[in-house]
């Protein structure tokens, strides 16, 4: 080996300077104290090696600054106040920096839970852009500056939970500041917009009366299916010691007094409250006359499976049924006067009418081919739900006994074994999770998204149905997004007869009013304005509705009502981890790329790195080295 390979690369230029400005900045504090041949000796090889750098001289600077290194190591050590007043200035700025990026530009962002199935799924991780419509006032729920008409209808939107009611929001920053947590949810309405339900879509129209139709037509939409509610009996308050509000969307629809009851439930039509009609839906009417009317709440039924055995605890429900191996028992068509709202375990609940609907293998296969759950974790042969912040089986969660212990999940008919840092593989063909057996199918439908047997059903559990939902869509039934009974069905020809009769016999004081299909909001072959800005929810000034796309597991503009314009802070742009085919950019309508926000701070930001660069670029071309007095 030759003398040459052992010499020492050359430092970079980079590293050059840095040892440079290490020794003067020592020099400029404690230069004086050394003797006058020291100091003269030091200030000739910072001169020396300046000169080399404004040379660009890479091996020359090299040697020089190996030189002083050495009186580097020997004299400029920094004390332990030095080392920390250094590191926690460099802390506040990366601080302020990262600040004002995640607030203004862009930011990373993980799903913390299932709400927007299947759209984003927990463990997901996106970048969420905050100039979509609008630059973000930094650590406040204000906007410096918002375009409405760049916010999409269909599209997905982050914001801030500040001021909104039921929402618990509260954090801090960095584990500093305080701060409000932000939701992730899919943006439905806009100021003025009106919107109705019907078979899982959303009818919508604008302030002008114009036709939302990418609320139903879009590909990402159709995708999703919508129920209005969570439950029939929404958000419960005592306005006053003997009234009870019933509130959908945070707006009070219905009002009943529980300790007298001889007193009639009231709806709110729009205008003045109203004697709730429990019977209104069996003819044609033109304003709100019942509970059931508003949102098109009289479209969705609350769905549970019964065993035959089961079925016996319901007998008034069962007549004239025929046999099936499941059946199916939907709560439709709520009034607060009959059925009256009940108590039950120390709660008001609403249940509305009752019926069945007997199921046949066939609908079986069709069940678990498309089943959904939630996220779930099988520990010791019990499950529970997934959550980021506790786990742990406890009595109520319903046995999976030959499961092996895991985070598993369903979507569109799949099982899917969740594993570290939300990796997703398929669980084989021949697992049970896929037994057509009508014990399975029950299991996962009834406890599939709450994991919790407090949903068994019973005659003495008349409330608690699972956030399972059945309605009509241009007369077949859809449970889980699918028409599981098509309308030339057999089954639900006879379920429609039975319903009819029933409704017919049915005596006045016990009245019964049948679960069928009303239709959409449509009138000769447009959308009916007047029917939808009377029967839904018109969105007011300067808010919005926000849904999650999972609307069972969804915490959101049914519960706490309308988002204020102020509290929307971004929008998601691209999936970046877990991999896989949802890798990329959501199921939404795009956001224009070229907008004023996203010009605004691009062109703050571009100044800013041309600046920096100026000035960096200069100071390369300036000596470093001043000698002092």
């Amino acid at each position: 080996m030759n003398d040459e390979s052992k010499k020492p690369r050359p430092y970079t230029l980079h590293k050059s300077r840095g040892i440079m400005k290490l020794v003067y900045s020592w020099y400029k504090r404690k230069g004086k104290t050394l003797a006058a041949p020291q100091r003269e000796a030091l200030e000739s090889d910072m001169m020396g090696l300046d000169g080399a750098l404004l040379e660009k001289n890479r091996e020359e600077a090299s040697q020089k600054a190996r030189h002083l290194e050495i009186f580097a190591n020997k004299n400029c050590k920094r004390s332990i106040f030095e080392y920390s007043r250094e590191l926690i200035f460099a802390l506040i700025f990366a601080l302020v920096i990262a600040t004002l990026v995640r607030q203004m530009w862009f930011e990373p962002y993980e799903i913390p839970t299932g709400s927007m199935r299947p759209t984003f799924r927990e463990q997901d991780h996106l970048t969420v852009t905050k100039t979509a419509f609008g630059i973000n006032f930094p650590l406040e729920t204000r906007h410096l500056y918002f375009d409405p008409d760049l916010v999409q209808r269909s599209s997905v939107v982050t914001f801030s939970g500040d001021g909104i009611p039921l929402l618990d929001s509260d954090t801090k920053y960095f584990g500093i500041f305080p701060y409000k947590k932000k939701f992730i949810k899919r943006l439905i309405g806009k100021p003025g917009d009106s919107l109705y339900f019907y078979g899982g879509n959303i009818y919508g129209v604008d302030k002008d009366g114009q036709d939302i139709t990418e609320l139903r037509d879009t590909p990402w939409m159709q995708a999703l299916e919508y129920i209005p509610f969570l439950s029939f009996e929404g958000n419960m308050v005592m306005a006053n010691p003997n009234t009870i509000l019933i509130r959908q969307m945070l707006l009070p629809f219905g009002k009943f007094q529980p300790n007298h009851p001889n007193q009639k439930a009231e709806v709110f039509n729009g205008k003045t409250w109203v004697v709730d009609s429990p019977v209104a839906q069996m003819t044609p009417h033109t304003s709100i006359k019942t509970y059931s009317d508003i949102l098109g709440i009289r479209n969705y039924a609350e769905a549970r499976l019964l065993t035959p055995e089961e079925l016996k605890q319901f007998p008034h429900d069962s007549k004239d049924v025929e046999e099936g191996l499941l059946y199916l028992q939907l709560h439709h068509t709520p009034s607060l006067n009959y059925p009256k709202p009940i108590r039950e375990r120390g709660y008001f609940g609403i249940t509305g009418y009752s019926t069945i609907i007997p199921l046949q293998q066939h609908h079986l296969d069709l069940i678990i081919n498309n089943i959904y759950t939630s996220r779930f974790v099988v520990e010791d042969g019990k499950a529970h739900l997934y959550s980021l912040e506790e786990s742990g089986s406890r009595s109520g969660n319903p046995e999976f006994t030959d499961t092996p212990d895991g985070t598993y999940e369903f979507y569109y008919g799949k099982a899917s074994k969740i594993h570290w840092l939300g990796v997703s593989t398929d669980v084989p063909d021949n697992s049970a999770f896929y037994s057509h057996d009508p014990q399975n199918v029950q299991k996962l439908y009834n406890f599939g998204i709450e994991m919790d047997t407090d949903v068994t059903p019973s005659s003495k559990n008349l409330m608690r149905f699972p956030h399972r939902y059945a309605y009509f869509r241009d007369g077949d039934l859809y449970l889980m997004g699918v028409p599981v009974l098509k309308k030339d069905d057999p089954t639900l020809i006879a379920f429609h007869k039975r319903e009819e009769k029933r409704q017919a016999d049915a005596q006045e004081k016990e009245p019964y009013v049948a679960f069928k299909d009303y239709g959409p909001p449509m009138k000769d072959g447009h959308i009916d304005v007047d029917f939808i800005r009377t029967f839904g929810v018109t969105v007011p000034a300067e808010h919005y509705v926000c849904l999650g796309d999972n609307h069972a597991r969804s915490f959101d503009s049914r519960a706490f009502g309308f988002v204020p314009q102020n509290n929307l802070q971004g929008a998601p742009c691209w999936i970046v981890w877990p991999p896989g085919e949802r890798l990329g950019s959501p199921p939404q309508k795009p956001y224009p790329f070229l907008n004023v926000p996203r010009g605004i701070v691009w062109s703050i930001a571009a100044v800013v790195f041309v600046v920096w660069y100026i000035v960096h670029r200069r100071n390369l071309r300036r000596p470093i080295f001043k000698k002092i007095s």
